[in-house]
């Protein structure tokens, strides 16, 4: 580790032109704005927000003003050729006309009937804008929803929403961060009606006191992450982690090692080691990484290099897999100020020995330098597979990064989630793909954070992989859903099937006690290991040599009824390499103990 260090710290201060080949880097163009239809307007834009609106299987754009009069623009896509509909939708205008700053715009199907409707937050207040044939009704008042601040102004207003089928019952919910205000909104969508319960699932003042504006920077960015993997939302506010426990709300931040520094402007959840559960990023205020551990987070900013990112100014982060390699990157948008610097493209790198490195080379991926701008969204704009980059520019007007991909082509593979019990634009959905000997997973959401929203398809690259094993689907009601034979190299619209288990309440806890037989078996580096629990309580998942001696502790803790899965690299409770042979793992619950075998080669 310390030479691989070495290493990344010299990259930042010589030639990478080597580098830059060895990491086989993907290539950025700047896309022709004529082509796609999109006018340069320069404009005080500060953010956009990515969505398939219309459900035509192309991604669609909204282009979002900062502050003043009417600015912000809805593109519908096809066939890559983008068309302005602003202008039909008079509503939406004359509530930005009246001088209001957006917030984070959320594209989402709130009354299931096929397209995405809009969720505006701004300083005043937020709107909810019905879709009718793509124009944009406002609904506010009629569902429910507060129409201003309840009892104070703040300059900052609504900071953002994130929405998800919190209860299970087949629509998504919403909860509403306002500056400034220690308690969050939590409507629950009834279809008919959005109704108020923050203080019954324990949301009313749990959040810290600020100066105006101030609060924003600690929680106002707000993420649903299924972070211990139990089958149901949690709730992260900045700093702030919320276990959902039977449908209320703990913060647990300080149990279960979640421990960013304060300022939070920009972060993502995504599962960067594909070990099977969701790693927490943190950018400006210092770059972290804190690595999940079946539900307990340690701080691992210096063992993936990301200490070694320490460019100011940075504006946004979005991650995908850029180069189709088969693991996550990250995007960081850098707003000029002092480092007019190129974004930073971090590229998750992987050694011939496992370690995890990000390694920074957006100034040889085609990334630009120019003026002032805030915000990204990530999408697929010409549906090749190869994800793209869309950023609004007060100077430039916008830029549209063309994913032209690495020097070696790699394969993907792509899916647009329909519900069907579940709600129609299934947020929350778990998306678990096998392929190449790898496991890949994704938790669907609608804005990732503040002023953003990337295009809520799901992608996965391949790599050299000529085919998948299988895709699992856990639906936001809990069934899962297997695909196989599925074609790579585009993707797939896929509808929640009838013959899950799906019903007309939340799945039922597994009637069974199991424990699978790992895979990969043998294996090198590492294995998965699947179970299922009938009824919560106390776990104990344990590896033992052929001596009997007990070696590691997988696990040892309260866990819900349903499937779990654990990761094992090979080694013991100290973090030292075991040697190859033959172990044994020990699944108990209460009085049920299950035993299998499984041979590590090292």
């Amino acid at each position: 580790m310390p030479g691989r260090r070495f290493f990344l710290i010299l990259m930042m201060f010589c030639s990478m032109g080597a580098v830059a080949q060895d990491l086989d880097i993907p290539l950025f163009e700047v896309a022709d704005r004529a082509v796609l239809g999109i006018p340069v307007v320069a404009y005080d834009r500060w953010g956009c927000t990515v969505a398939d609106i219309d459900r035509n299987g192309w991604p669609d754009v909204n282009n979002v003003k900062w502050r003043g009069a009417a600015g912000s623009q809805v593109y519908l896509n096809f066939n890559g050729v983008f068309t302005d509909i602003s202008a039909n939708s008079p509503q939406l205008i004359a509530v930005e006309s009246a001088g209001n700053a957006n917030r984070t715009p959320v594209y989402v199907d709130f009354d299931n009937d096929g397209d995405r409707d809009l969720f505006l937050g701004t300083d005043k207040a937020h709107h909810l804008f019905r879709n009718d044939n793509n124009i944009f009704t406002d609904v506010t008042a009629a569902m429910g929803l507060i129409s201003g601040p309840p009892g104070f102004f703040s300059v900052y207003g609504y900071e953002m929403s994130s929405w998800i089928d919190f209860d299970r019952d087949g629509d998504n919910d919403v909860v509403v961060n306002q500056t400034n205000n220690t308690s969050l909104i939590f409507y629950r969508n009834d279809l008919a009606q959005f109704v108020n319960i923050a203080n019954e699932v324990g949301l009313k003042g749990v959040l810290p006191t600020g100066a105006d504006g101030d609060r924003g920077y600690y929680t106002g960015r707000m993420q649903w992450v299924d972070f211990d993997n139990d089958g149901d939302p949690d709730l992260n506010c900045g700093y702030l982690l919320f276990r959902n426990d039977n449908g209320h709300f703990n913060e647990v931040s300080q149990s279960v090692g979640f421990t960013p520094g304060p300022t939070m402007w920009f972060h993502e959840w995504f599962d960067y080691d594909n070990d099977g559960d969701m790693d927490f990023f943190k950018f400006l205020g210092g770059s972290q990484c804190f690595k999940n551990e079946g539900g307990t987070f340690v701080d691992a900013s210096q063992e993936v290099s990301l200490d070694l990112f320490t460019r100011p100014h940075q504006a946004s982060c979005n991650t995908g897999d850029f180069d189709n390699d088969g693991d996550v990157d990250i995007f960081v948008q850098i707003n000029g100020g002092n480092d007019p610097d190129n974004e930073a493209l971090l590229l998750n790198d992987v050694d011939e020995n496992g370690q995890i490195s990000f390694v920074d080379v957006g100034s040889f991926a085609g990334m630009l330098t120019i003026g002032d701008r805030f915000g990204a969204a990530i999408l697929d704009y010409d549906m090749d597979g190869l994800l793209d980059i869309f950023i609004p520019s007060q100077d430039y007007g916008y830029i549209m990064y063309h994913n032209l991909g690495p020097a070696t082509p790699n394969n993907w593979i792509g899916f647009d989630l329909w519900g069907t019990k579940s709600a129609r634009d299934p947020l929350g959905s778990l998306v678990t793909l096998y392929a190449g000997g790898k496991r890949q997973m994704r938790f669907t959401k609608a804005a990732n954070t503040w002023k953003i929203q990337d295009n809520p398809y799901v992608h996965f690259g391949l790599g050299q992989a000529t085919s998948i094993d299988s895709v699992v689907i856990r639906w936001p009601l809990g069934n899962v859903q297997v695909l196989k034979d599925l074609t790579i190299n585009q993707y797939h619209k896929i509808t929640e099937s009838s013959d899950t288990g799906v019903s007309d309440r939340p799945a039922q806890a597994p009637a069974a006690f199991t424990l699978a037989q790992n895979y990969p078996n043998p294996f090198n580096p590492e294995t998965c290991i699947d179970y299922t629990l009938p009824a919560a309580g106390a776990v104990l998942l344990e590896v033992y040599n052929l001596s009997g001696q007990r070696v590691a502790v997988l696990v040892d803790a309260i866990q819900a009824a349903g499937t779990h899965s654990v990761r094992w690299h090979g080694n013991d409770d100290r973090n030292l390499p075991l040697p190859s042979g033959l172990y044994a793992y020990r699944l108990s619950a209460g009085s049920m103990t299950l035993t299998k075998k499984m041979l590590f080669v090292r």
